[in-house]
């Protein structure tokens, strides 16, 4: 494969960036994680189905977020807690946009939940919460993304 940018790796599975905006995937694909519109396992890439315009990949352990060059944020895979922020706890086979959420700039995949700074500097949390890691003040599991307290931009 020519012209890969970014890689990532989560649990059985490889994400390749290539050049062209076009996302790759292969490996494990138990929960959709590979987001080729199957659960079915690949030894070689396949290409994501209908994601194009990708500059930054966030690889969690059994999902992966996109971010597009128009700000939006684009998931697949397991979502038991919320962690692709498409509103629901429904594994997905192929990509849903994480609700809501514009003008970001960058994100990280964590186990089970998901992060994104925008453009104004505020930091956006989404999925599994029992330690507070969502930064909302609660322990509560967040099925679209919330904002994170105490980020208001300044630090940008």
């Amino acid at each position: 494969m020519n012209g890969v940018v970014g890689v990532g790796a989560g649990e059985g599975f490889s994400v390749a960036l290539k050049s062209d905006g076009t996302v790759w995937t292969w490996g494990d694909n138990s929960f959709g994680q590979l987001g080729d519109g199957t659960a079915t396992q690949r030894r070689s890439p396949v290409q994501v189905v209908g994601l194009t315009g990708v500059i930054a990949l966030a690889v969690g352990p059994f999902h992966t977020l996109a971010l597009k060059s128009d700000g939006t944020v684009w998931g697949w895979g397991y979502n038991g807690n919320g962690e692709l922020g498409d509103g629901s706890t429904t594994e997905r086979v192929e990509i849903v946009r994480v609700s809501d959420l514009t003008s970001v700039i960058a994100m990280a995949s964590g186990e089970r939940f998901s992060l994104a700074v925008k453009s104004d500097g505020t930091v956006w949390s989404w999925g599994l919460n029992s330690s507070g890691q969502l930064g909302d003040g609660s322990i509560v599991q967040r099925v679209v993304p919330v904002q994170v307290v105490g980020f208001t931009g300044a630090w940008l």
